[in-house]
């Protein structure tokens, strides 16, 4: 059951426009998909699906680094090329171009989505949200540098920076990137370091706490996205 909300729109005049947001999803870690895999009455242990993840996720990563597409019921992905090509002879520059990696659903997911039934549910949203993102360094709101510092403003934001779940990641693609340098950590502003590790590309924020409206650390994690696209460089 996918829950969701109604809340103000900010991206229409009519303020009486609202806008949906999922609220209360759950997220499973690798470790969790392995337990619902050992439900179902598998033969295979948990070493051998865990071994399987793991050989799985290293051949989809060496298919897209050399340049393949991968096309299963899952996830589909290509490759698109961002930048102005002064001329015929010139070429890709890392500097000037951005490679970017496309993934969409499957098949699988695509018919699964379809059978996804919504509830709706009243109440204030209590999940992170964002409002803002600067390069504290440069001043851009559009693009962050790989080992800068980032400035996230909002409401809800605060997390508990020794829990691992929780924190601000940054996403590219299917990976996720977690800034461990914490400068500043409160509900309306949170100040953290780009992890030097970071890729160039397109890239989301996301923010992830279980600290509730009581200022203490509840059960479920709530995650909140900037719904603007960013982009990182070097």
């Amino acid at each position: 059951m996918i829950k969701y909300l109604l809340r103000e729109n900010p991206l229409t005049a009519n303020p009486d426009d609202r806008m949906a947001q999922e609220v209360d999803a759950r997220s499973y870690s690798q470790e969790e998909i392995v337990e619902e895999m050992m439900k179902r009455g598998t033969s295979l242990t948990r070493a051998d699906i865990a071994a399987y993840q793991k050989l799985e996720a290293e051949v989809y990563a060496d298919i897209i680094a050399g340049g393949g597409h991968i096309n299963t019921p899952i996830l589909n992905t290509n490759f698109s090329i961002s930048g102005v090509f002064e001329n015929q002879e010139d070429s890709f520059d890392r500097e000037r171009h951005t490679l970017k990696l496309n993934v969409t659903a499957g098949s699988a997911l695509k018919e699964a989505a379809l059978r996804a039934k919504l509830q709706k549910v009243e109440g204030s949203n209590t999940d992170p949200s964002i409002s803002g993102v600067t390069d504290k360094i440069s001043g851009s709101k559009e693009n962050i540098k790989v080992g800068s510092v980032m400035e996230i403003r909002g409401s809800r934001l605060k997390f508990d920076a020794a829990d691992g779940d929780q924190g601000v990641f940054i996403l590219i693609g299917n990976d996720s990137y977690r800034c461990d340098t914490v400068i500043e950590n409160m509900p309306a502003r949170l100040i953290v370091m780009i992890p030097a590790t970071l890729p160039e590309g397109e890239c989301t924020i996301e923010v992830r706490t279980k600290i509730t409206s009581n200022n203490v650390s509840g059960k479920f994690l709530k995650t909140g996205k900037y719904n603007k696209a960013l982009t990182a460089i070097k």
